[in-house]
């Protein structure tokens, strides 16, 4: 009976010590933190399209962002992968450009971005919807205080507009 009392007090102090660790783990694994997300909205069909983000992961472990277009009742189109350059997986700032003119008879849709981990785990998915209008403004200026922080392009979404066109 000793033994069985001495193997069940060691297993109790293991289960309360295995709860601490994943605790404490779970407590320094933070959220992405987006500083900043924007995309115009309304853009004429043909131009380039610009969506800003300004994101921080309190982890530094960013390594690729996945953007997908949604579009309800379509097919789907081949995702694009853009791997952050060295020094982007604790925070990055900037743009992201998807070129529209290939876009012919598109309809309105959603970029869907996905920041990933190293372990291709996804941690935050940001969507943007982008509605084609040929009376659609000029894109607009950035926030003078975060114009010099978000003016330089991270990556290029390469989409390929044939519909089903991957995996």
């Amino acid at each position: 009976m000793k033994l069985f009392m001495k193997f069940f007090f060691i297993l109790s102090l293991f289960s309360i010590f295995v709860g601490l660790v994943t605790n404490s783990h779970a407590q320094t694994k933070g959220e992405l933190i987006v500083n900043f997300a924007y995309a115009q909205e309304k853009i004429r069909q043909k131009d380039t399209w610009k969506i800003y983000l300004s994101v921080t992961d309190p982890e530094g472990n960013m390594r690729q962002v996945v953007c997908r277009i949604e579009q309800p009742g379509e097919s789907y189109y081949k995702p694009s992968i853009i791997y952050l350059k060295k020094g982007m997986e604790k925070q990055f700032a900037g743009y992201f450009t998807l070129d529209t003119r290939h876009t012919n008879e598109l309809d309105d849709f959603v970029l869907a971005l996905s920041i990933l981990d190293r372990a291709g785990n996804i941690r935050k998915t940001l969507r943007f919807p982008l509605e084609f209008d040929t009376s659609a403004e000029p894109m607009k200026p950035l926030p003078p205080d975060m114009e010099k922080d978000l003016n330089r392009r991270i990556g290029m979404i390469d989409i390929d507009w044939v519909l089903g066109g991957g995996a």
